[in-house]
């Protein structure tokens, strides 16, 4: 029976809650807001492709994000990425779920600049839903493209689509369609120490999103991050990092007034150069 409600309540929040996330397929990132379509320190696995072009070595992560503190809507990820000399390649699988219903996607990722003011990107996408014992796993093929250019020297504008394709799953029971998400993002680098993000995501079938939010240096070892976003209602946002030695470690964290508390965890690891070493 527990079961059975956990299934429940995760289909509920689902389809209600769909507008408030870019996709509740694409894992949420530790960028404030989740305005994450102009970010171009790191490469933010599964959502613009485009940013992996900025790496210059290499990568790789590990992230958890816990919804509502409830164990059922989590998501587990891991991801590495490469620089070569003509193309940067990047790979990354998440989990959503538990054992009754869950949800994977795993990407495949190139990206590459085109002089220092434009980059372009494209990702190969395969996911996978466990519906029921007799059903079991499902799974389709989709992609998300992006680019991102610097238009003047300290501001940056981005866009990006995911499941551009409409890919679906089709059952015996029910056609599942993944869900279409274009995003439109800006970056303004207001100092060294200060960026601001702003996006707009729009979902085919759900109300536009919005997102802005502040990341904060006080010093490189530190930083602080606040955002909001939402559609029909306003979901503040609040994050720390902390970076020594090619290591970070991300906490963001986001309250919404009915579902409650959300928290994300991020652990990455940078490879240093010889010189830099």
């Amino acid at each position: 029976m527990k079961k059975l409600l956990c299934l429940a309540f995760i289909c509920l929040y689902v389809s209600q809650t769909i507008s408030a996330q870019v996709a509740t397929i694409i894992p949420n990132s530790y960028v404030p807001a989740n305005a994450s379509v102009s970010y171009v320190k790191a490469w933010l696995p599964f959502h613009n492709p485009a940013a992996l072009s900025h790496e210059k070595i290499g990568a790789i992560q590990l992230q958890y994000d816990n919804r509502y503190i409830t164990k059922e809507l989590s998501t587990a990820l891991i991801s590495g990425c490469y620089s070569t000399p003509y193309v940067n390649i990047g790979a990354s699988f998440s989990y959503f779920g538990y054992s009754v219903y869950n949800e994977m996607l795993a990407g495949l990722t190139f990206a590459r600049t085109f002089g220092d003011r434009f980059s372009v990107g494209i990702e190969f996408d395969y996911y996978t839903v466990y519906f029921s014992p007799s059903e079991r796993y499902k799974g389709t093929v989709t992609a998300n493209i992006g680019m991102q250019a610097k238009v003047i020297q300290n501001f940056y504008i981005s866009f990006s689509a995911f499941n551009p394709v409409f890919s679906k799953i089709k059952t015996d029971f029910l056609d599942k369609s993944l869900p279409v998400v274009f995003s439109l993002g800006t970056l303004y680098q207001i100092t060294e120490q200060v960026d601001w993000l702003t996006q707009l995501d729009k979902e085919v079938k759900s109300p536009l999103r919005w997102a802005t939010g502040v990341e904060y240096h006080p010093f490189k070892e530190f930083l602080v991050n606040v955002g909001v976003y939402g559609s029909d209602y306003v979901v503040p946002t609040l994050g720390i990092g902390i970076q020594f030695s090619g290591v970070e470690f991300h906490l963001n964290t986001e309250y919404h007034t009915t579902l409650g508390f959300s928290a994300l965890g991020a652990l990455r690891y940078t490879f240093q150069s010889d010189k830099a070493q």
